[in-house]
């Protein structure tokens, strides 16, 4: 094989080793300068994070104290005793009672809090989550031990509160000794009423222990401090006194470090401000701590990086070589066994990806092509068991193993699927039948094996232009659950596939039988049930099982065949069509048929049909060419259902062209009625009867005839014509009304000059005069 230049994936691999060298000797010098400073802004960051985690936990709790605050200020059972008197009466105790309960619950919801207490000054007691004590009593059980004495307690109750956060010690209580308490005067709304005191007592315990997990992260000492930098709470014994700051030091910012010696050695001073008060977080670090990490880190990373370089060096030119051999052999054998040739232009990996690409796309060409084989060659095989077309000792075991097919018991049943209609699933461009036909076998082939295998097994294959499948039942399935199953396999079939592709079929199934060897019963059994399509119409499922015996003949009277010819000669639709659809329901549905039979019975139908519509279009041959097409096209129908519903169509149509062509001869008539008057209008005797006379017809009938056709009686219409054509002759310059009225056939003068005032409007003469005018105008 060729060698491989400079690109080559070992160079590659050298180069990149070599980087990797050279890298962490360019930064070291950066790292060794930015260790102590990177630290120290870490640690910083770090002790800032911790202060916040600590300030949005206290104050979270504080927080709570407030809302606490309102729910116990506006308790209806606090607010009922603001006004009870020291001598306590029974609904005031029971209030009390209740009220306890409330107070528990407002305890056990802030860890942060020790107890509370309500002091109210009409009634002179105090209230708490247990019991309620004069203000002696509770002042001997609970404060008498902290320094605090009693009037100071008393006078400190009797001030006016607004919501505010106390130290002990402000008050009167011993160093060590200070808890920290929420102080609020009833009513809230208006505390200068002073009716009552709410004392909430922080516990002092729970908030040195959140200072202790801060402590534990590095070993630097956290304090709270007050408004006048007091320590209220810290990591460190009470002796030791607060954070080593500045004596005049103020926090100008929410949060920040500060650096100080205190008690000769340098710390650095992380604080935070409390959101909610005048309080301060602070967490206190020596700078030899930082010192101690940089050190550690800078001799760290110095050790690493002399022993990386060292071992890195060796390592890199031994891993290269070893790591090489393997690609070489492989690419060696690639290039025997392919024929992609190695070029100088790729590298090895370069070339094992495009051979290796190339190779997988063979393979899964390929593997198409067999999936699409063995497709063909199960549905082949499915057909010949179906047909019972498997020569003697064919081996069936080894066959159905082979495809895959696998029988769990010994009943079998076959279903068939005529497809009806998919013509919703593709749009209207999509005009390649056999394509679209193909992909809609898919889509049912894979709906009906998938709805078939959720408790048994099923095979579908392409048979007669059909899709036939073959169920195979689970064990100890009885007939008359297989049936069901089949049932609803074809029902659940029916919905998804028009719902979801909108595709329409008809279905079929035969019987359960058992052993492979009666599977071509079960197909002819379905096969026969199919053929009751033509009856049952399109779009159901038929059970070999539920066909009644068929009949011998049909009921098609002579009288009722020419009842039917004489309603489509005379082109009553309504009639016809009642004859017609009473045979076909007492032939088709009262009463049993065979295929054939029903087939004859249809064609005597078509036949009457063809007969009252040749005498229909007796003479018109383009209607007869007309017939004998729809006639063509209702015998080419498949099903009962499409060939009636052509009949219906075809039945109108002739019923509809014989009332036309009774329209026509009515148009006609009139024509030849309107011309005839049109050349007779002189004659002084038209009339009615004149024309009934012509036409041979009743005089009755002539005038009811043109009535509808012209709107006008024959007198009027009559007269109409004769003023019209009198207009025209009174325009001439020397006409004289008496030689005009007998030219339009009216020899007295005065009758003319009546009808022709009635339908002008004016006399002859004024008529004349009004137009002679015009003319000189």
């Amino acid at each position: 094989m060729k060698k491989w230049r400079s690109n080559s994936i070992l160079f590659a691999w050298l180069r990149s080793y070599a980087l990797v060298l050279v890298i962490p000797l360019a930064m070291m010098g950066i790292i060794y300068v930015q260790t102590q400073q990177v630290i120290e802004d870490e640690i910083n960051r770090a002790n800032s994070s911790l202060l916040g985690q600590l300030r949005e936990e206290i104050d979270s709790q504080l927080e709570h104290v407030q809302r606490m605050r309102e729910v116990i200020a506006f308790n209806a059972r606090v607010r009922s005793l603001l006004y009870a008197p020291e001598r306590l009466e029974p609904k005031h105790r029971l209030t009390m009672v209740q009220a306890f309960a409330d107070f528990r619950t407002y305890s056990s919801t802030n860890r942060y809090i020790d107890n509370f207490y309500i002091y109210y000054r009409t009634g002179n007691f105090i209230v708490t989550d247990t019991a309620n004590y004069a203000p002696e009593m509770y002042f001997q059980l609970y404060l008498a031990d902290t320094g605090l004495t009693y009037d100071v307690w008393r006078e400190f109750l009797d001030e006016s509160h607004r919501g505010e956060f106390v130290n002990g010690q402000d008050v009167g209580v011993s160093p060590g000794e200070g808890d920290i308490w929420f102080t609020q005067s009833l009513p809230i709304e208006n505390p200068n009423d002073r009716l009552a005191t709410l004392v909430i007592h922080m516990n002092k315990e729970r908030l040195q222990a959140a200072l202790e997990n801060i402590r534990t992260y590095n070993g630097g000492d956290a304090y709270v401090l007050d408004g006048n930098r007091r320590v209220l709470a810290s990591s460190v014994d009470a002796t030791e006194g607060g954070p080593a700051l500045p004596p005049d030091w103020e926090p100008t910012e929410d949060t920040g470090v500060v650096r100080h010696t205190g008690g000769g050695e340098e710390v650095v001073v992380s604080y935070i401000q409390s959101s909610m008060l005048d309080w301060t977080y602070v967490y206190s670090l020596p700078m030899r701590l930082y010192a101690e990490k940089a050190g550690y880190v800078r001799n760290l990373t110095l050790l690493t990086l002399l022993i990386a370089v060292v071992l890195g060096a060796l390592t890199a030119v031994f891993a290269a070589r070893r790591n090489y051999d393997p690609i070489r052999r492989l690419v060696d054998s690639v290039s025997l066994r392919s024929k992609v040739e190695p070029h100088s232009a790729r590298n090895e990996l370069q070339y094992i990806g495009e051979t290796l690409e190339e190779a997988l796309e063979r393979n899964e060409t390929m593997r198409r092509e067999l999936d699409k084989q063995n497709v063909v060659l199960r549905s082949n095989l499915i057909v010949r068991l179906l047909k019972g077309r498997l020569e003697r000792n064919f081996p069936l075991e080894s066959a159905l193993e082979e495809y895959r097919i696998t029988f769990l018991s010994d009943d079998f049943a076959v279903l068939l699927f005529y497809i009806e209609d998919f013509s919703g699933l593709f749009r209207a461009e999509e005009r390649d039948v056999e394509k679209n036909l193909r992909f809609v076998h898919l889509i049912m082939s894979n709906i009906v094996e998938e709805l078939a295998g959720r408790k048994h097994r099923g095979w579908v294959a392409e048979s007669d232009e059909m899709l036939a499948c073959l169920v195979n039942f689970a064990p100890g399935t009885t007939a008359a659950q297989a049936k069901q199953d089949v049932q609803r396999l074809l029902e659940e079939a029916r919905s998804f596939l028009g719902e979801r592709f909108r595709i329409e079929f008809t279905s079929s199934f035969g019987g359960v039988h058992r052993t492979a060897e009666a599977i071509p019963t079960a197909y002819r059994e379905a096969m026969e049930a199919m053929e009751y399509r033509m009856l049952l119409g399109a779009g159901t499922t038929i059970d070999y099982e539920q066909i009644r015996e068929p009949g011998a003949s049909y009921a098609y009277p002579l009288e009722k065949e020419q009842q039917f010819i004489n309603h489509v000669k005379s082109g009553s639709f309504d009639m016809a069509k009642a004859i017609m659809d009473e045979v076909i329901e007492r032939n088709l549905q009262e009463s049993p048929m065979s295929i054939d039979m029903a087939r004859c019975f249809m064609f005597d139908l078509v036949s009457s049909m063809m007969k009252a519509s040749a005498e229909a279009a007796s003479g018109k041959w383009e209607l007869l060419e007309d017939n004998q097409r729809a006639l063509q096209a209702m015998l080419q129908e498949q099903t009962v259902a499409s060939m009636r519903a052509r009949m219906t169509e075809f039945l109108e149509s002739v019923c509809t062209q014989v009332e036309a062509r009774k329209k026509s001869r009515n148009v006609r008539l009139k024509d030849e009625m309107l011309a005839y008057i049109e050349e007779s209008y002189r004659d002084p005797n038209l009339s009615a009867a004149t024309l009934s006379d012509t036409f041979a017809l009743h005089p009755s009938y002539v005038s009811r005839f043109f009535k509808e056709q012209t709107g006008d009686t024959v007198s009027d219409y009559i007269n109409r014509r004769r003023m019209a054509k009198a207009k025209l002759l009174l325009q001439g310059e020397d006409a004289a009304i008496k030689s005009v009225s007998e030219e339009v056939g009216i020899y007295s003068i005065s009758t003319f000059i009546r009808l022709f005032k009635k339908y002008e409007g004016v006399t002859p003469g004024a008529y004349r005069d009004i137009h002679k005018e015009q003319n000189k105008a």
